[in-house]
């Protein structure tokens, strides 16, 4: 009678012993906590790890980086100096002082108009560029 009762009970001994203790290492385990908390950094804090998300602008986007890239594109062509960036949603405004403009034909301010226009859209192709001689 003892190895009736002793053989089951070692033998669940051993199965539950085998199939409880792996459970955290499991690939496919998630805990609530992990679901709650993807996303977040390794660190504890509380900060996203998208770069697009509003804390980060600044750092990797966003209008001051555009209107840096605007003024470093247009100030690239000889002799223009940007006075004024204005940006509305998809629209951009470029102000820019060209050396000798006073003695250019309006042909000659249409062609740098198109220059500074040209090598704006280049830097920053997603604005509709307006150029503005002054």
């Amino acid at each position: 009678m003892k190895q009736h009762v002793l053989i089951p009970a070692a033998v669940l001994c051993l199965l539950a012993a085998g199939c409880g203790t792996q459970v955290e290492k499991y690939q496919g385990q998630t805990s609530r906590d992990d679901v709650e908390n993807m996303g977040l950094n390794n660190e504890v804090t509380m900060e996203d790890e998208n770069p697009r998300s509003v804390n980060k602008v600044g750092h990797t986007w966003g209008l001051k980086q555009d209107r840096e890239l605007i003024k470093t594109a247009a100030q690239q062509l000889e002799g223009v100096a940007v006075k004024r960036v204005i940006m509305e949603a998809d629209q951009v405004w470029v102000t820019v002082d060209i050396a000798g403009e006073e003695d250019m034909s309006e042909a000659e301010r249409q062609e740098w108009k198109d220059q500074v226009g040209e090598a704006v859209y280049k830097a920053v192709p997603r604005y509709d560029i307006h150029v503005k001689i002054k």
